[in-house]
């Protein structure tokens, strides 16, 4: 059935507000000629985040996209012989959710010799999946934990780990943890194996074990370089479990050591599909002017290719590698650098390419906007939608410059591991008209779980439980900063972010009902029904 004739055949379906139950929405007229849909969920808690927050009770599929949405009366009329009725008994219904900054292509190199631990909260848990993982490999084989974790985490022992419980743990193979990029722990077997000694204790800083460039150190050198095939299997079980998170869209912000994100292409090619949607930034790393030199040439040869599931949006998230900071340390830089990272970010102005750009401290934010101000009264930044991101100790002056001068916030839960005086404010961002999305930054210095960053913009609380921030965001104001934002932020408003007709069905069917439970549970919620473009990506509810 063709969308445009099912478009017209719902075009007079009302949906229901925010404060009416869904059962009390009008009943649409259907004309005589009705085509039917492929999947009608009926009985549901549908939250469209569109402009009014509505809430429906039942939503239509037909092919790649939503056909309708309303109440079950209505949409019932899409119902024909061969329509799978979806019963959702109650349960919560919201649009697939976007990560507006992750690593995710560096994820897929080595998923399979990972164990995650992220956002476990127990010491033991998190020891015991490590201890599963290591009996499920080889004796021999190396086991890694490649970020996504902090000890602070541990709501029960927040303590270093020690040799004896890593090697416990992994008795019979090597076993490190990456913890960001200065600080790994290793049992003895991982130690021994790089000439390193055991009775110095678990924990090594930032040196020869572990660095903060790839391939991050000692350690991470003696993982087995994985085949393409392997990598293309790891994707998928990444996207597997991205999408039981509720995910179904990421901005890949990755330099070229991360991985190759052109196999998704190839991937995408396969019978098999990619059950997300990537978009990312252009791959290249510029340490010097002469690098500066080589950026320019590839933005010049570059384009927005923003196609349906993968495409270039952009440049970032480190447009010039010397103008960086990190949480607490805001530098005052030189004007060779400044003038550097202007010279960068004007190339992309020229170029009509997205900017996110790097700056977690008030400092650098400052010292963006005052080269982005230059090149704004040439060429105006709004319609490009540029973003600062990280933002860990924002002032209310620079959050006014960025919304004066159209320039966007990235927010990311990589901040519930930094002390209250770096939170990011996102109630002021809200307050003062600030566009601002929500992400994870994962999967090495953050968890990537979504609902995660949700929970801590909502409660204020870290991981563990612990408090960081009082001025918090309403929990629809953090579900519309991880969808609708976003798709803006990634220049498909139109066709992703929010449950309206035409738009692709890219949804998820959640654990409990997000707008009720209670909100140190926000984080425990997950999808058991996700959707990407109308095709089933994960499934644990028929």
């Amino acid at each position: 059935m063709k969308l445009k004739i099912l478009a017209a055949t719902i075009a007079a379906i009302t949906l229901v507000g925010c404060n009416q139950a869904p059962d009390e929405a009008p009943v649409t007229e259907q004309p005589d000629n009705t085509n039917y849909a492929d999947t009608v969920f009926i009985n549901g808690k549908i939250l469209t985040v569109d402009e009014d927050f509505t809430v429906a009770s039942a939503l239509a599929v037909e092919g790649e996209r939503i056909a309708a949405v309303g109440d079950n009366a209505s949409v019932s009329e899409l119902i024909g012989d061969s329509t799978e009725v979806i019963d959702l008994d109650g349960k919560t219904m919201i649009p697939g959710l976007i990560d507006n900054h992750i690593h995710f292509i560096r994820a897929g190199q080595s998923w399979h010799q990972q164990a995650r631990i992220d956002g476990v909260t127990s010491r033991q848990e998190a020891l015991d999946i490590i201890a599963a993982k290591a009996a499920s490999m080889e004796p021999g084989a190396w086991l890694m934990v490649q970020g996504g974790w902090w000890p602070a985490q541990f709501a029960d022992d927040p303590s270093d780990l020690t040799l004896e419980e890593l090697d416990a743990a992994a008795p019979n193979n090597p076993l490190f943890l990456q913890l960001v990029y200065f600080t790994v722990y290793a049992n003895t077997l991982a130690q021994e194996a790089v000439g390193a000694d055991p009775s110095n204790g678990a924990k090594y800083g930032l040196g020869e074990m572990i660095n903060p460039q790839p391939p991050y150190g000692l350690l991470n050198e003696q993982m087995p370089k994985a085949d393409n095939e392997q990598i293309k299997q790891n994707v998928r079980d990444v996207v597997t479990r991205f999408n039981r998170g509720g995910l179904t869209t990421v901005y890949d912000v990755g330099r070229p050591p991360e991985g190759d994100i052109a196999l998704l292409e190839e991937m995408l090619a396969e019978e098999e599909g990619l059950n997300m949607r990537v978009w990312h930034t252009l791959k290249y790393e510029a340490y010097n002017p002469e690098d500066g030199d080589a950026a320019i040439e590839l933005i010049k040869s570059s384009t927005p290719n923003n196609g349906d599931y993968i495409g270039l949006l952009g440049v970032g998230e480190h447009v010039y590698l010397p103008f960086f900071d990190l949480p607490g340390f805001g530098e005052v830089y030189s004007d060779d650098i400044v003038n550097e990272f202007g010279r960068i970010s004007r190339a992309a102005a020229e170029q009509g390419l997205r900017i996110n750009e790097h700056t977690m401290m008030d400092q650098t934010s400052n010292s963006a906007l005052d080269v982005w101000e230059q090149i704004d009264a040439d060429i105006p930044l709004e319609p490009l939608r540029w973003s600062l991101e990280h933002l860990f100790n924002t002032s209310d002056e620079t959050l006014i410059r960025m919304r004066d001068m159209g320039v966007t916030a990235a927010v990311h839960g990589v901040a519930q591991t930094l002390p209250v005086p770096l939170q990011p404010p996102m109630k002021r961002m809200q307050d003062l008209g600030v566009i601002w999305g929500l992400g994870s930054d994962g999967t090495i210095v953050t968890p990537w779980q979504p609902f995660l960053t949700i929970a801590w913009a909502v409660t204020g609380k870290a991981i563990n439980g612990q408090t960081l921030f009082e001025e918090t965001v309403s929990r629809e104001d953090a579900l519309v900063a991880h969808t609708r934002t976003n798709a803006f932020l990634l220049f498909k408003e139109d066709a992703i972010g929010t449950l309206e007709v035409g738009k692709f069905a890219d949804l998820a069917v959640l654990t409990g009902d997000y707008l009720t439970v209670p909100e140190d549970e926000l984080k425990d919620l997950e999808s058991v029904f996700t959707m990407v473009g109308g095709r089933v990506a994960y499934d644990t509810l028929r």
